[in-house]
């Protein structure tokens, strides 16, 4: 085995508020080639990322697309057919009507006789037609029968669990559909709301921390631990006096990774937090933003849009507010809801990602805490038992 000629390598202590130890090979550039490229791997990541994002929310808008298509086609006939048979329902309605009007013209004698039984006759008849209305899709909710709108929503209540209630499958293959159509897409929907979620969190955090640096005077970058640093040259001097002349720049290369890793794991710990109180106002301005919105669209009271907006995104869905029910401008409230809700979910999964960091945090603090009582606590008793034994 060859020694190194110590002559070539130069240790450097950099003083400040990074202190940090520096190798560096003086005969050759190979040590700081392998570090500068992970800014290349760095911007793969993100274009990667981004990628893999959009090819997610492409993906649950197609299945929705799709769901929407087969949800119409299964049960628009069904619809049509219950519209048809309440249709017949409202005609001998009206020919009852037309009935007493004759039987009015006509100046039959004992007229109060004859009315009291033909009231009787007609209220059985309107009982029997309320209940057949009630019965059918259309008497459930006037305004949601099958079309593409309304069958899109349904696709997509069902992914994502709200559950309205306000149209629901009447035949057999529509039922088992749902029940397939739900299994894949509860799934697809939860990996949508981790890796969007995850995404716009991460984007986030770098445009809240750009805004910080902008708006407050910089600070001290987080010490590095001097004893890690002075642990990572002293092993790499070690190890230099057992390898040979021919291995050691794959040892740099080595060391380098070390260093970027060890780079990385400060970076991941001391990256940028949010503060829980504007994480809770972007929650509260999604809401107070859909709900002026949907006063514009359904000519609701700003009470009852967020009350729609919070139930909607919190996945509990009673049913009593369905987007749609305005008379004009049906379609463009159902798209726009449904985008609504899709947009609503990936922000709410991101702000469990930022309130997540706070979460860890404070446990942490609470641990440390806890672990520094039991410390103090130790200390007392020992100091106790050593002026029992003293004395």
């Amino acid at each position: 085995m060859i020694a190194p000629d110590s002559r070539d390598y130069q240790y450097q202590l950099t003083t400040g508020s990074n202190s940090e130890f520096r190798a560096t090979d003086s005969r050759s550039p190979s040590n700081t080639s392998c570090c500068s490229s992970n800014k290349g791997f760095s911007c793969c990541g993100a274009v990667s990322t981004f990628l893999s994002s959009a090819g997610v929310c492409f993906l649950v808008l197609g299945y929705t697309l799709l769901g929407a298509v087969t949800f119409m086609t299964l049960e628009g006939q069904e619809v049509q057919r219950s519209n048809e048979e309440l249709g017949q329902d409202k005609l001998r309605l009206k020919t009852v009507e037309k009935l007493w009007s004759i039987t009015e013209d006509l100046n039959i004698l004992y007229k109060d006789n004859w009315t009291r039984l033909a009231e009787q006759e007609v209220l059985r008849f309107q009982d029997c037609l309320v209940k057949k209305y009630i019965s059918t899709p259309a008497g459930k909710h006037n305004n949601h029968v099958w079309s593409f709108p309304s069958s899109f929503l349904y696709s997509l209540t069902l992914i994502t669990t709200i559950g309205y209630g306000s149209i629901s499958p009447r035949t057999p293959w529509g039922r088992i559909v749902t029940i397939v159509y739900a299994l894949i897409g509860i799934p697809l929907m939860l990996v949508y709301l981790s890796t969007v979620g995850d995404t716009m969190a991460r984007h986030f955090r770098k445009f809240y921390s750009k805004l910080s640096r902008n708006s407050t005077p910089p600070e001290k970058s987080p010490k590095q631990d001097p004893a890690l640093s002075k642990s990572v040259i002293a092993n790499h001097i070690h190890a230099d006096q057992k390898i040979g002349q021919n291995e050691r720049y794959q040892h740099d290369e080595k060391l380098c990774s070390i260093n970027g890793g060890h780079s990385n794991h400060y970076n991941e710990l001391y990256r940028q937090r949010v503060p829980l109180l504007i994480t809770l106002s972007i929650v509260l301005g999604y809401i107070s933003g859909g709900a002026f919105l949907f006063n514009k669209l359904e000519n609701w009271t700003f009470l009852e849009g967020s009350y729609f907006c919070f139930t909607s995104l919190g996945t509990i869905g009673f049913g009593e507010l369905i987007p749609g029910s305005a008379e004009s401008g049906e379609e463009l409230s159902i798209f726009v809801s449904s985008a609504y809700i899709l947009i609503g979910m990936a922000i709410i999964a991101m702000c469990f990602n930022l309130v997540q960091d706070e979460t860890v945090l404070l446990v942490r603090k609470l641990s440390l805490w806890m672990r520094k009582e039991d410390k103090v606590g130790e200390d007392e008793s020992e100091s106790i038992a050593m002026s029992v034994v003293s004395s």
